[in-house]
């Protein structure tokens, strides 16, 4: 017993028995722990869990954190103006439930009813939560690079962390229990960051994935509806993914009395339920969700209305239509949105100009998660910067500005009936959004 405890002990703490100066040891085994753990990566034969494969805590240092809603457990929380949307980063499940009783949506009492939250998890990575806490796959000799699933379902990524926690249940019931973690650790002799080792002590009901995790919120009385849907900066805007957004609010507001629902302030009301998605950092892609539902939702409260009201102001939108001479130079017209492709669509639309003012407004109001005009602009002019050489590099450019100038052009386009069929419907429309000119093309010329 007294040997077996002795090989246990180095297993957890192999730094007390073989200690190596710092200076001699090799880049790879002082970032990433002792050989010990780096063999025992390298052994893993698990379907997901597999062969260099790591399980590294989601949370790390320099994570953005919220400026205004401080919740705990939950790193990046923002709410769009005038829309009960709202976006936070992975959190803990203590962090979710904070957030879900900061919405209104705790447990139902005789006092009070619970305000429903829609919860969509964005994430294309597969995520497991072990005694509370987020932990994601990763590569050892690539812990900080995102593994890429881009195109995935949201079934397939449920399967996949439903294998990871197979993998997880099988390793520490043959470990007896130990489990080796990694985590992000900054060190301010070196101002940076490395990525460390260590083991723990977990048993098999400390391992959840995301579906049993907010399964199991719902059973506690919280009242929720969640859905997978996979959303990225590196997806392609497809117009399934804006109906999937979409329908999480059709789905929900089936049998409820009144249209705008979660427009808590247009006109005079608070809002029945409230939109939350959930990503890596709460920063990125998920804007591009908020904005489709917030669109969708100012639609409706406008519909609704007995006389359409912008969410532009008539001095405004006299600034959208020809008035470009106003404007200062060529990247000014480009961060205002005034791309080639996107003139052409308003020109087309019903309401073209007027539409893709709404389409800026709700942009800039969902700013705190991320700006898809700002986007854009940033990526065109990375790209002229490479004019010669690394040609992935340009390419890579290239690809994500395409892929954030087709979200705005679907953002622009009209949000009152299945956008798929829309689409199919117009066939001319198809073509535009499929042939983005590759070399971001330039504004309407300004005198």
């Amino acid at each position: 017993p007294e040997v077996q405890a002795m090989k246990w002990s180095i297993r957890l703490r192999p730094g007390r028995f073989f200690t190596v100066p710092e200076e001699l040891r090799a880049p790879q085994e002082s970032q990433h722990g002792d050989a010990v753990m780096e063999a025992f990566v390298k052994g893993r034969s698990g379907s997901v869990l597999g062969k260099g494969s790591i399980l590294k805590m989601y949370f790390f240092p320099g994570q953005r954190t919220s400026s205004h809603i401080q919740i705990h457990g939950a790193p990046h929380v923002y709410k769009v103006d005038q829309y009960s949307v709202y976006c936070m980063a992975t959190p803990t499940i203590a962090g979710a439930k904070e957030m879900l009783k900061y919405l209104g949506a705790n447990p139902k009492s005789k006092a009070s009813a619970a305000r429903k939250v829609i919860l969509t998890d964005l994430r294309e990575e597969a995520v497991v939560y072990i005694k509370g806490t987020p932990f994601v796959l990763r590569e050892l000799n690539k812990p900080y690079d995102t593994l890429k699933h881009v195109g995935i379902t949201g079934p397939v990524v449920e399967h996949m962390e439903a294998r990871l926690k197979e993998d997880i249940i099988a390793e520490i019931r043959q470990s007896g229990g130990l489990m080796l973690f990694h985590r992000e650790e900054y060190n301010p002799s070196t101002s940076q960051s490395n990525v460390v080792g260590y083991w723990e002590n977990i048993l098999v009901d400390d391992v959840k994935t995301t579906v049993e995790v907010y399964s199991a919120l719902k059973d506690e009385g919280y009242d929720i509806v969640y859905r997978r849907i996979p959303l990225t900066r590196e997806r392609d805007a497809l117009a399934s993914d804006v109906d999937a957004i979409q329908c999480c609010k059709d789905e929900d507001t089936r049998g409820n009395s009144g249209i705008n629902i979660a427009v808590d302030t247009f006109h005079g009301h608070l809002s029945a339920e409230s939109y939350l998605f959930v990503s890596h950092t709460g920063f990125g892609g998920v804007a591009y969700a908020m904005a489709i539902i917030c669109i969708r939702l100012g639609a409706e409260a406008n519909f609704a209305s007995t006389v359409p009201q912008p969410l532009l102001s008539p001095q405004q939108y006299a600034v959208t239509e020809e008035n470009f001479p106003a404007r200062a130079s060529n990247e000014v017209a480009l961060k205002m949105g005034d791309y080639r492709d996107i003139l052409s669509l308003t020109r087309v639309l019903i309401h073209g100009p007027q539409s893709k003012a709404d389409v800026d407004i709700v942009i800039d109001r969902c700013a705190g998660a991320g700006h898809l005009r700002d986007d854009i602009l940033y990526y065109c002019k990375e790209f002229e910067k490479f004019t010669d050489g690394d040609d992935e590099e340009r390419a890579y450019l290239m690809d994500m500005g395409i892929k954030a100038l087709r979200s705005y052009l679907y953002c622009t386009s009209p949000s009152n009936m299945e956008f798929a069929a829309w689409m199919d419907a117009r066939p001319e429309l198809g073509h535009l959004f499929c042939n983005i000119h590759p070399l971001f093309p330039h504004p309407r010329s300004i005198p």
